[in-house]
């Protein structure tokens, strides 16, 4: 069972709650308290998984992991408002190793200004962090809404970013967008550009004709696959005003359209369309 199907699984197991908005699935869950919408959200840090910890410092093993979490909120047009951190520590790593991994969490709380508010140690027998967050939006935006004729961005280029290196979550631009267009659906970038968008096409139950000369890549076609770009894959409205839409192609990526499911997902590439073979990284 691949980590699609274990997914759809859950959601065929797991009967949801009265006053859960969205559930398994999505980049974030979703609940209503009041007025607020806030958005649930938990991620897995895991040595030789995610990250070397030979290849990278502990300071920046805490911003990479808060940072994840930090992007399913900004995917789903939110901001963080509380982050937990459960950390499994191999026995005798030194204490300063785990003060460095907090003082990499205490900077992105004091940039993006949420609280950090607990956790759990353990044992393990390898460097793993367990971080789970608390977020809040007006209105959250899913991957299940892409419409027929809506318009595919990226936020920014494929495969600039160096694995273990620390990277800007895209708050800043999420905020932007949903403030100023109309985005009817929206995730990152984390397991490759291909493999993320078709998570959006499959929610939606629509297809996508994308441009391959639009699609910014640094290092050729395996950008197309390569994970943890996190760069945002939003999708504008259709409808969406001229001039709004040349604003967006200045600062962003338009990279396709989404069409009809019975279409399909295929790609374009010198006046010849194709199929698009859906593969990144998955984690089953």
């Amino acid at each position: 069972m691949n980590e699609l199907a274990w997914i759809d699984y859950l959601r065929k197991k797991v009967k949801p709650a009265k006053d859960l908005l969205v559930g398994i699935g999505d980049d974030c869950a979703v609940i209503g308290v009041g007025s607020q919408k806030l958005l649930l959200k938990s991620d897995l840090f895991i040595d030789r998984v995610h990250f070397n910890r030979r290849k990278i410092s502990f300071e920046d093993i805490g911003k990479r992991a808060v940072a994840r979490v930090l992007s399913d909120f900004a995917a789903c047009g939110g901001k963080p408002k509380f982050i937990g951190v459960s950390l499994g520590a191999p026995r005798g790593l030194d204490k300063r190793y785990l003060r460095q991994i907090l003082k990499g969490i205490l900077k992105l709380s004091k940039q993006y200004k949420f609280s950090l508010v607990g956790g759990d140690t353990s044992g393990s027998d390898q460097l793993m962090l367990d971080v789970w967050g608390v977020g809040s939006c007006s209105k959250p935006i899913l991957r299940s809404g892409a419409k027929v004729g809506d318009y595919i961005f990226i936020s920014g280029k494929l495969g600039k970013r160096a694995f273990n290196k620390p990277f800007t979550p895209r708050i800043k631009e999420s905020q932007y967008l949903v403030k100023s267009f109309k985005i009817n659906s929206m995730i990152d970038i984390s397991d490759g550009f291909i493999l993320d968008l078709y998570r959006v096409l499959r929610l939606s139950k629509k297809g996508a004709i994308l441009d391959k000369k639009s699609i910014p890549l640094t290092n050729g076609d395996k950008d197309l696959y390569r994970g943890e770009d996190y760069e945002l894959i939003f999708i504008i409205d259709k409808g969406e005003t001229k001039s709004k839409l040349l604003t967006l192609k200045k600062e962003f990526y338009c990279v396709g359209r989404i069409v009809s499911k019975a279409f399909g997902y295929k790609i374009k590439d010198n006046n010849k369309i194709s199929k698009v073979g859906v593969k990144g990284y998955t984690h089953l």
